[in-house]
Formats: structure tokens, sequence, C-alpha cells
């Protein structure tokens, strides 16, 4: 069941808002009942994605961001955060075969081929940046 749009929108706004504000706890409750009512929604998995990768549930962000991909092939932010959530978890190889698949599936965004050619590199160099 769809949720209403106006809804929909405030319970987004809403888990914005507290990621905005680090209330990660917070915005994983909304967004979990978005998910759980409307399971195509992409930003909500983007958004609890964010979410539980801030709270170190880094399992949990995996298989958020790849449901977002899977929604959206395109969105640039779910293939990167996927990228670094697995050099995080100290997969690089995972995290190259990804960015790669990424930029293969979208030869023309310029946004993720410029992330495919630099994001480990620089992740690695400068730490956290999301």
């Amino acid at each position: 069941m769809q949720l209403n749009k106006i809804t929909l929108e405030k319970q987004i706004d809403k888990a914005t808002e507290y990621l905005d504000e680090r209330k990660n706890i917070k915005a994983v409750k909304i967004l979990n009942k978005i998910i759980s009512k409307d399971p195509s929604n992409v930003e909500a998995c983007l958004l609890l994605g964010i979410a539980n990768r801030r709270i170190g549930n880094l399992k949990k962000a995996i298989e958020c961001f790849k449901t977002t991909t899977k929604l959206n092939g395109s969105k640039e932010e779910a293939w990167g955060l996927l990228t670094i959530t697995y050099v995080d978890q100290g997969d690089l190889d995972l995290a190259k075969r990804t960015i790669e698949k990424a930029g293969q599936l979208n030869p023309s965004n310029t946004k993720l081929q410029f992330l495919r050619n630099t994001l480990i590199q620089t992740y690695i160099k400068h730490g956290p940046f999301f």
C-alpha cells in the first residue's frame, strides 16, 4: 500500500531533519515505518542506509544501499556510500568491484565516472567525509 503522498513527504522531511540533527535512531524508526509500507521508496532506502551507517550498523547500511541501487541504478550517492562502506568493512576488492560496476552501468553519468576514478583513493587518503 502506497503512503499518502503528503504524509510520505512529511515523514521523509522529518527523517531528514533527524539526520541533520544527528538523531539517527529516531530517523531509523521513521524510515523503517516508511519502507514497511512502501519498500520501493528510493529516498527512504538511501536515508535509512545513511542512518544505519552512522550508528555503526554497516550490514544494514549495505542492504539499504544495495536496495537503493537496484531501485535506481543511477543514484550516485547510493553507489558511493555502498563503496565506502565496503572500504570501512575492510573489503577493498568488493569496494573496487562495486564502483566499477556503477560506472559500467552508467557510462554517461559523469559524476559516477568521476567517483569510479577517485572515490576509493580519496576516501582512504582523507578518511570519512560522508
